[in-house]
């Protein structure tokens, strides 16, 4: 989806993307600084909040944690306001089209008619921004150019390889009904239909932004998806209407009833012998102490209010308490990400 940006607005996209290449520098530095002071994975206390004390400590005591504070709070204050002028100045220009985009082609949008937002979004700015539908293109702003212009810079590689990947783990076709739980603005549902080109698709997300972005990339590729804002938890569709059900990064963003609500909603909508997959980050369990202290130190302030919660979280055990017969949890590639749950419904009642 072309987006001529006009100077200031690239200029600034740019420079936000440069500070992201310099914090990941600087967070380098103070790492190698904390491990001079003898804060490594081998000497963390194995309790996780002992951990975090001795962590957090030696983070404030490090010479570099003043430039690595100063970067990594500047940019997630900032990134997304200037996504937004960057998009606000070329409204008039791009608006047109971008409707045009949703009003012709083969993907249909269901507005629901009370906004289905569970109260555990409401007041949380998931990463610093003004919420998913915090502007009336936040859709495009998030999916253009916050993750393809910002984010995908400093990814390193295909930012949205990890979703083919994720799908090629799937064995027990045919998948013909598929169900994509947290559609945002259509990047896994576009692997989907990459991957599985003859399957019906349809795609739920809470928030009406990132579900019209959504039809706007299903029209400019010619998909015919079918997508309805609903939550996760309460879907609407009857028993064993699916043969897969998806989802990609979104049960970091959810408390742990509500995941456990998503499993049980998933087992109810698949046929028998139907699987549930599911893409995230990176859990404790499969990474070292210090990894698991960074990342906790990085989400609690990137706005990331359920972090710990999810990434303490055995899914497969979940899965099967929730009653899925079969279930992995396995990592991706050497940095194990994505982590990936793989659950099927189990053939007979």
């Amino acid at each position: 989806m072309q987006a001529d940006l006009k100077q200031r607005g690239r200029a600034s996209i740019d420079f936000v993307a440069a500070l992201g290449a310099a914090l990941r520098d600087t967070r380098q530095q103070v790492s190698n600084e904390i491990a001079t002071a003898g804060v490594r994975k081998d000497t963390l206390p194995a309790d996780f909040d002992a951990g975090m004390a001795v962590f957090e400590a030696a983070i404030g005591a490090a010479p570099s944690r003043p430039s690595y504070v100063a970067l990594r709070d500047w940019l997630g204050r900032h990134h997304g306001p200037i996504a937004i002028e960057a998009f606000e100045e070329v409204r008039a220009d791009l608006a047109p089209a971008l409707e045009a985009l949703r009003s012709r082609g083969p993907t249909t949008i269901t507005i629901a008619a009370d906004d289905p937002t569970p109260d555990y979004m409401r007041s949380v700015a998931f990463h610093g921004t003004s919420t998913w539908d915090g502007h009336d293109h936040m859709g495009f702003i998030h999916g253009e150019l916050v993750h393809r212009r910002l984010v995908a810079r400093n990814f390193g590689g295909d930012i949205y390889a990890q979703r083919r990947q994720m799908l090629a783990e799937l064995k027990h076709g045919p998948y013909q009904r598929i169900l994509e739980l947290g559609t945002s603005s259509g990047n896994l549902t576009v692997a989907l239909s990459q991957q599985f080109p003859e399957a019906a698709i349809t795609g739920i997300d809470v928030s009406r932004r990132m579900l019209e972005q959504a039809q706007r990339v299903g029209n400019e590729l010619g998909y015919r998806w079918t997508l309805q804002q609903a939550r996760a938890e309460q879907t609407g569709f009857p028993p064993g209407s699916f043969d897969l059900v998806a989802a990609y990064s979104l049960a970091h963003e959810l408390p742990e009833t509500a995941t456990r609500e998503i499993l049980r909603e998933a087992l109810r909508v698949l046929r028998p012998g139907g699987e549930f997959i599911l893409g995230d980050v990176v859990p404790f369990r499969a990474q070292d102490r210090l990894a698991q202290c960074w990342a906790q130190l990085e989400a609690v302030h990137g706005g990331e209010p359920y972090w710990r919660e999810f990434c303490s979280l055995d899914m497969a055990a979940v899965a099967r308490e929730e009653g899925f017969a079969e279930a992995r949890y396995f990592g991706h590639g050497e940095r194990q990400f994505p982590h990936i749950l793989l659950a099927r419904k189990a053939v007979k009642s």
